[in-house]
C-alpha cells in the first residue's frame, strides 16, 4: 500500500476515535517529532482537498509557513472564516474569529465547520484543565469529565461552548500538538468552563 493512503488511513481511525470520545487524548505515535507541524500537517492532508475550503486565523501567534505550505500542499481554497469548511487556529486563540465560523443549519448541520488548533508543545497550567467539564454522547464518567489535554485556553473554550449552545447547529474542534497528543470535541459535547 502507498504510505500515503497508509498514514491518511491511521490518521482517519484517529480523528475518529478522538471524535468519539470528547475530551480524551489518543496518540499520533506514527507521526510525533518528525518536525514540529508533522501532526498538523497530518490533519491536513487527511482532511484538506481541492474540494473544500479553509482559512488559517492566525489568533495571537502568525501563522508559521510551514503550515502555510502544508495548506498549498492540499490544494483547498482559502477563503474568509464565514465561508470555510476547515479552521486552522495557529495556536490555541481564533482571535475572536471562532464565532464567525459556519455552524450548519438545521436542515445541513453537517455544513458547520471543523476548527484544527495547532497547539505548541506547552501544556499551561495543570489544574486549569479542572476548571473545564465534557458531557454528551460518548463522555462516560458521570458528571462529566475534565478534558486531558492540558494548557488549553479558558476563553477559547468559553466561546466553542457558545458557538455549540444550539445543537445540532455548531462546529466540532480538534486540538493537536507537535508531540501528537489529538483531542476531539464535537459540536454534541457540552463544555462547562467554571
Amino acid at each position: 500500500m502507498d504510505p500515503a493512503v497508509e498514514r491518511n488511513q491511521a490518521t482517519y481511525r484517529l480523528l475518529l476515535e478522538a471524535l468519539s470520545r470528547p475530551g480524551r487524548v489518543v496518540r499520533l505515535d506514527h507521526l510525533a517529532m518528525l518536525s514540529p507541524l508533522a501532526s498538523t500537517a497530518a490533519l491536513l492532508e487527511c482532511l484538506l482537498d481541492h474540494e473544500v475550503s479553509v482559512c488559517l486565523l492566525p489568533g495571537r501567534e502568525e501563522v508559521p509557513e510551514a503550515l502555510r505550505a502544508a495548506v498549498a500542499t492540499t490544494g483547498a481554497r482559502l477563503v474568509p472564516v464565514d465561508r470555510a469548511d476547515f479552521v486552522v487556529v495557529a495556536g490555541g486563540d481564533s482571535g475572536g474569529g471562532l464565532p464567525s465560523a459556519r455552524r450548519g443549519t438545521y436542515e445541513y448541520p453537517d455544513e458547520g465547520a471543523t476548527l484544527i488548533y495547532s497547539l505548541d508543545q506547552a501544556t499551561g497550567p495543570s489544574s486549569d484543565r479542572f476548571r473545564v467539564r465534557l458531557e454528551g454522547p460518548g463522555v462516560a464518567a458521570p458528571g462529566g469529565q475534565a478534558p486531558e489535554m492540558r494548557g488549553l485556553p479558558l476563553a477559547e473554550l468559553r466561546t466553542l461552548s457558545e458557538v455549540n449552545a444550539d445543537y445540532p447547529l455548531g462546529v466540532d474542534a480538534f486540538f493537536v500538538r507537535p508531540s501528537g497528543e489529538l483531542m476531539g470535541i464535537p459540536r454534541s459535547t457540552r463544555i462547562q468552563v467554571r
